[in-house]
């Protein structure tokens, strides 16, 4: 899944009826935050969990006044600094109801979706 992809579904869906068109990438790091060098991060997933919540967040998030569609797609695996782990694509009929949106989403995610992050350093890791 490439947000290129999410973006052009989006478009195609809300042509003339959509305001706005929001995204938000989260991106690997490539320092932690206290200070030291990540070699990449490892992601795991309960992976019918974490597609049922994400379904369930996007879904509930839809009900609101203004919001057209909500798309997200997070990444499992290894991720190297620079490379993008998770995105949000909203579209809505305009910027303010999207804008108001993301943080409440991206909250929700961290708290509900069972994906776990584990840093890689030269030495070790950490969950």
């Amino acid at each position: 899944m490439s947000l290129e992809l999410l973006l052009r579904r989006m478009r195609r869906r809300w042509r003339g009826r959509a305001g706005a068109l929001t995204c938000f990438v989260g991106a690997v790091r490539g320092r932690s935050e206290e200070g030291r060098r990540v070699r990449h991060l490892h992601y795991e997933a309960a992976e019918e969990e974490a597609l049922s919540s994400l379904r369930r967040i996007a879904e509930e998030a839809e009900k609101e006044e203004g919001i057209l569609e909500v798309s997200l797609h997070h990444v499992v695996g290894d991720l190297r600094p620079g490379e993008e782990a998770l995105y949000v694509v909203i579209a809505s009929r305009h910027r303010k109801e999207a804008f108001s949106l993301l943080p409440r989403l991206l909250n929700r995610i961290k708290r509900e979706v069972p994906i776990w992050k584990k840093e890689v350093y030269g030495r070790g890791g950490r969950w």
